[in-house]
């Protein structure tokens, strides 16, 4: 509010573009007064892990002329893509060569239809402290895959799928019962971790 305010107040308004969001989801494992500093009910887990309770997080963007006031978009993108979308939003060219995991979502916040291609979220580290092992994840749409690496018997992987808009909280693994699902993103993650340059 107050910086908001003196945007105003130096007439500023008219010409800022005003971003305001997390860095990850609330912190789920710190006691304060016997409980969590956070609650990101019914989203699973929080700050550290890939599900959605440590990756979905509050963004509000002001773009004057552009952005409609208290309006709400239910597209899908990811912190990454902020850096394609500023350099639209300001008129610069792309630099598809400095932002191969950035998309732009101009679109999105002009009202349009957006889907965004697949995007990778990646916890590569064990943390006992947040109960996560290493893990990459995909998110395309509705649905969501978890490669557990090496964590299945005989050092393979372990394969969970969620589909978000029937389970928010990710309670229910439907890898194996969407194997056509499974396969395609299991295709686009081994092809995103052979592509050199990229990660």
């Amino acid at each position: 509010g107050r910086l908001m305010k003196a945007v105003d107040e130096d007439k500023l308004a008219d010409n800022t573009i005003v971003l305001f969001l997390s860095d990850n989801g609330g912190n789920m494992y710190d006691g304060v007064d016997g409980t969590t500093p956070t609650n990101n009910y019914p989203l699973r887990s929080g700050k550290s892990s890939c599900h959605d309770g440590g990756v979905r997080i509050p963004f509000i963007v002001r773009w004057p002329g552009v952005t409609k006031a208290k309006t709400v978009s239910n597209a899908i993108i990811c912190t990454t893509d902020l850096y394609a979308t500023l350099l639209e939003m300001t008129g610069q060219p792309l630099r598809p060569q400095d932002h191969k995991d950035s998309v732009s979502f101009v679109d999105a916040l002009k009202g349009k239809p957006y889907r965004r291609p697949p995007m990778i979220s990646d916890a590569p580290a064990t943390s006992l402290h947040v109960g996560n092992i290493p893990n990459t994840s995909v998110r395309h749409g509705k649905w969501k895959l978890y490669r557990y690496w090496f964590d299945a018997p005989g050092k393979k992987h372990l394969y969970e799928l969620y589909d978000l808009d029937k389970d928010i909280g990710e309670t229910k693994d439907i890898a194996a019962t969407n194997p056509e699902v499974l396969s395609r993103l299991i295709a686009f993650l081994d092809d995103y971790v052979a592509t050199p340059g990229i990660k």
